[in-house]
C-alpha cells in the first residue's frame, strides 16, 4: 500500500526583509523591460508585486489605511512589515504623432525625496508593533537619477536622528545592483546621552 505523501507548507519568511525587497524591485525592472507597454506607471506594478511577494511572506494586503494615510504594501506575520512603491514613468511617444498621450505623460518622476515625503510619513507613523520593517522602493525604469544624489536628498528629509522610525530606501535600475540605505532611526553605534544627576 502506497504511502501518502505529505503536503509540505510553502516555505514563508516571518517578515519582510531587505533581500526580498531587492530582489522584488529587480525582478519589477526586469518585467518592465520585457512588458514596456504594460508597465508605465506605479500602478501596473500591484499585481506583480503581490504576485511576487505571495509566496514569501504572509498576508500580504495592499493600501492598508494608516494614520497619514494608505500604504501601498503591509505584510502580516509575527512581524508586520510595509512596503511604499515609487515609479519613475515610463514616457513613450509615437513617432508618427507626437502629440499622442499616454499613461504616465503627466505624472511627475515620484523618485526625488521631497515628492516621496507623504510616503515618508506613512511608513514612520505606524506604531512598532504594527511594523516591524519599513521599505520605500524606488525604481528607474528610465535610468535617469543618481543614486547619490537621491540619497544625500533621502537623508536630509529623514534624517537619522532618532527622532522617527527607520525606513530602509532601496533604488533599482536596470544594469545596476540594487543600492539599500537607511533614512530615519538612530545611527548605527550612536551613543545613547547620559542622564545627569
Amino acid at each position: 500500500m502506497a504511502k501518502k505523501s505529505k503536503k509540505k507548507k510553502a516555505n514563508k519568511h516571518r517578515s519582510l526583509t531587505q533581500e526580498i525587497v531587492e530582489s522584488l524591485g529587480a525582478f519589477l525592472v526586469e518585467l518592465a523591460d520585457k512588458y514596456p507597454l504594460t508597465f508605465l506607471t506605479e500602478r501596473d506594478f500591484y499585481p506583480a508585486v503581490i504576485a511576487y511577494l505571495y509566496q514569501l511572506v504572509p498576508g500580504v494586503t495592499t493600501e492598508s489605511v494608516v494614520d497619514k494615510g494608505k500604504v501601498d504594501f503591509r505584510t502580516g506575520g509575527p512581524n508586520p512589515g510595509l512596503l511604499e512603491l515609487a515609479v519613475a514613468p515610463r514616457m513613450l511617444q509615437d513617432h508618427d504623432d507626437p502629440t499622442m498621450p499616454f499613461p504616465g505623460h503627466g505624472e511627475a518622476t515620484q523618485l526625488y525625496a521631497v515628492q516621496n515625503k507623504p510616503e515618508l510619513a506613512k511608513l514612520t507613523a505606524v506604531p512598532q508593533a504594527q511594523a516591524k520593517n519599513r521599505y520605500l522602493l524606488l525604481l528607474d525604469i528610465q535610468k535617469k537619477h543618481e543614486f547619490d544624489k537621491l540619497k544625500t536628498q533621502y537623508l536630509k528629509e529623514l534624517p537619522r536622528d532618532g527622532k522617527s522610525f527607520a525606513v530602509q530606501v532601496c533604488y533599482v535600475k536596470r544594469g545596476n545592483d540594487p543600492n539599500t540605505f537607511q533614512v530615519g532611526g538612530k545611527q548605527k553605534g550612536a551613543k545613547k546621552k547620559s542622564k545627569k544627576t
